[in-house]
């Protein structure tokens, strides 16, 4: 009797548990996200088991998001062998799928490359594009081995003008492109706006990407040109600076009252004077000794300080 009542319960278990497994129903998601070109069970159900990998309906366009009605998702369903699942009363399920963008940025980065390769852009030098009239973002397939691969390209360095085709991953057809291709370069802007005469320090600096057709009449200008130099007129803030923007500041100006010296080992000697002209950082200058009355020429080395390099007793006598 107790061997009857304990098979009868293990069958009895064994039942229901078949039963709720056979009662279990797929889920339908409200929305679902897709990286391929077909949404299968395993993306549109939960629970699909092994039903998962088979496929449903074409997945839209890379970069779009489409609304798939109910009765469309059942009638996939059960050609998909899904007699039925739970709707958890949707009627619409919103299916994305993600796309790599191929905007003006992206193209000016291929297409830059494309220019670095024919030796036409230099390591600090960045492409900048824009198509010619209304552009639209298109997307493309961002799992794909090449989401983007150029097919045809000229570029015409001295208008810059560019013509392309490129092969999309998720499209069918090439795509023709016609446009700009600017080509840019750090270029030293002031951050203020300095007067002639004042000295450039490191934090009246800032290197702005400029196209490299304005950027040719600045020069090669690298930080240590700039810093400690003099404006040679005044500059707004925000401007580019050129070299011809720039001198030597002047350490001694006309009639400045300035130290003569001369120095040789342990000899110095010194007198005062005053300049008969401005002179910058090594450059030659006149000085009327006050004591002779007399002129000696020296080299600025410094802010009123002129060093004589000849005889030191023609430096006391004149």
């Amino acid at each position: 009797m107790f061997r009857f009542a304990k098979s009868l319960f293990i069958g009895l278990l064994a039942l229901s548990t078949s039963t709720t497994l056979c009662l279990a129903q797929p889920t339908l998601r409200s929305s679902v996200t897709v990286h391929s070109k077909i949404v299968t069970v395993g993306d549109m159900f939960d629970g699909a088991g092994n039903l998962a990998e088979e496929g449903l309906f074409l997945s839209p366009a890379p970069g779009t998001v489409g609304a798939v009605p109910l009765p469309s998702i059942q009638l996939a369903a059960q050609r998909a062998g899904i007699t039925s699942f739970d709707a958890k009363g949707i009627t619409h399920v919103r299916v994305e799928r993600p796309g790599l963008a191929i905007d003006q940025d992206f193209l000016g980065t291929i297409f830059g490359q494309e220019v670095a390769n024919r030796s036409q852009l230099l390591p600090n030098q960045t492409a900048k594009f824009s198509a010619y009239g209304a552009f639209e973002t298109i997307f493309a397939d961002p799992i794909a081995a090449q989401p983007a691969t150029l097919l045809d390209f000229t570029f015409e360095p001295q208008s810059g003008r560019v013509s392309a085709r490129l092969a999309l991953a998720g499209h069918n057809a090439p795509i023709a492109i016609n446009g700009k291709l600017e080509i840019v370069a750090p270029a030293a802007h002031l951050t203020r706006s300095m007067a002639k005469g004042e000295i450039v320090d490191i934090n009246d600096i800032e290197f702005k990407p400029t196209p490299v057709r304005f950027s040719k009449v600045q020069g090669d200008i690298q930080l240590e040109n700039l810093v400690g130099k003099s404006l040679t007129r005044a500059v707004r803030g925000g401007s580019m600076i050129k070299l011809s923007d720039l001198t030597d500041p002047t350490l001694i100006d006309r009639n400045d009252l300035v130290t003569i010296l001369y120095r040789n080992g342990q000899l110095k000697l010194t007198v005062k004077g005053q300049a008969l002209h401005a002179a910058t950082q090594d450059q030659t200058v006149t000085v009327l000794n006050l004591m002779s009355k007399k002129t000696v020429q020296g080299i600025a080395i410094g802010a009123g300080t002129v060093l004589i390099t000849n005889d030191p007793t023609r430096l006391a006598s004149r």
